[in-house]
C-alpha cells in the first residue's frame, strides 16, 4: 500500500532530527502551552509512543500558530514489538472541538487554538494519549523537492479544474513549485480529500525513494537546514535521538496505514467528511491496542 501523506517524510524528519539537534544543539521548544501526555519517567522507553503530525500551509512564520492544518496524522510506535502504524485523519472530518459550539471541521482546531487545541481534538476523537507533536510547514516539501533535483510521478489521468488541465496524464518530473501544486490539488477529484490523499501517497513514496538515493543522501546538510527552518516539535534532543534510533530499522513497507473511514456530505451547505463511528473505534483498537491486555 502506498504511504499516507507525509508518512515517509515524518520518518525522514525524525531521523534527520538526530543530526539537526546534535549539530545545532537545538532543543524542543514551543511558544505555545501544550497539554501533551508525557510518557512516565520510569518506562525506560518501553511504552507505545503516539506522535501527532500536523502539516500546515503557513506562508509566514507569523501565522503558523493559527493556520488550518492541511494534514493530520498520528504515528504510533511500540518499541517492544517494533509495531508501527500511521493513521490519517481527513481534514474535513466533522468533529466536536473543545470550547466551540456544535460541530466543525477538524482542521479548524489548529486555527482556533494552535497545537494545543489540535492535540486535544485528536485525543478526544481517538481516545488515545498524544505524547509528542511534529508540525511541518508545507514549504518544506517544496524546498526538499528542489534539493533532490525534482521528483518523478506517473499521473494516471488528466487532472482538471473545470476545463483547465492542471496536470496531463503521463510521467512528470516535478520541481518544488509543481510538487506543491500537485499535493494541494483537490477540487478536480470526485472524492476531493480522499482523492488528494491517494495522490499525495504516490508523491511521498516517490520523494522518499529519491531522498534515499546515494546522490540525494549527499545533500543531507540541505535537509537539515530545511528541518531547522520549517519544522517544530516539543521533542527534546534526547527524545529525538532515542526515537530516531528506534525508528531507523523500521521498514515503511511493513507499517500499517489507514485513513479514518467515513463519507463526504454537505450539511448546512458546508462540505464535511462524516466519520463512521464504529469504523473509527475498530481502527483505534487495531492500531493503538486500546482495550488489549
Amino acid at each position: 500500500m502506498l504511504k499516507r501523506i507525509l508518512a515517509a517524510l515524518l520518518i525522514m524528519v525524525t531521523l534527520l532530527g538526530i543530526g539537526t539537534y546534535i549539530w545545532l544543539d537545538k532543543e524542543g521548544v514551543s511558544d505555545e502551552d501544550i497539554s501533551l501526555d508525557k510518557p512516565s519517567a520510569d518506562d525506560s522507553g518501553s511504552e507505545r509512543v503516539n506522535i501527532l503530525l500536523l502539516g500546515i500551509d503557513a506562508r509566514s512564520s507569523e501565522n503558523k500558530n493559527r493556520s488550518r492544518t492541511d494534514t493530520i496524522m498520528v504515528l504510533s510506535f511500540d518499541p517492544k514489538t517494533n509495531d508501527t502504524s500511521i493513521l490519517s485523519i481527513p481534514r474535513d472530518s466533522r468533529v466536536v472541538i473543545s470550547g466551540r459550539s456544535g460541530y466543525d471541521k477538524i482542521n479548524h482546531a489548529h486555527a482556533y487554538g494552535g497545537v494545543d487545541l489540535a492535540v486535544r481534538t485528536v485525543r478526544d476523537l481517538l481516545g488515545i494519549p498524544i505524547h509528542h507533536y511534529i508540525r511541518l510547514n508545507f514549504e518544506a516539501v517544496q524546498k526538499t523537492v528542489d534539493d533532490v533535483g525534482g521528483v518523478v510521478v506517473n499521473i494516471p489521468q488528466d487532472m482538471r479544474e473545470g476545463n483547465r488541465v492542471v496536470f496531463s496524464k503521463g510521467e512528470h518530473l516535478l520541481d518544488g513549485k509543481k510538487a506543491l501544486e500537485f499535493v494541494r490539488f483537490r477540487k478536480g477529484y470526485n472524492d476531493q480529500d480522499i482523492g488528494r490523499t491517494r495522490a499525495q501517497q504516490q508523491f511521498m513514496q516517490a520523494l522518499f525513494k529519491k531522498m534515499l538515493s546515494p546522490a540525494s543522501i549527499l545533500k543531507a546538510p540541505n535537509y537539515i537546514d530545511t528541518f531547522n527552518r520549517y519544522v517544530d516539535s516539543d521533542m527534546s534532543k534526547k527524545d529525538m535521538m532515542s526515537l530516531g534510533l528506534k525508528l531507523r530499522d523500521v521498514n515503511p513497507e511493513n507499517m500499517k496505514n489507514a485513513t479514518l473511514p467515513g463519507r463526504p456530505a454537505y450539511i448546512n451547505n458546508i462540505s464535511y467528511y462524516v466519520l463512521d463511528d464504529n469504523g473509527v473505534k475498530a481502527l483505534v483498537s487495531e492500531f493503538y491496542r486500546v482495550g488489549a491486555e
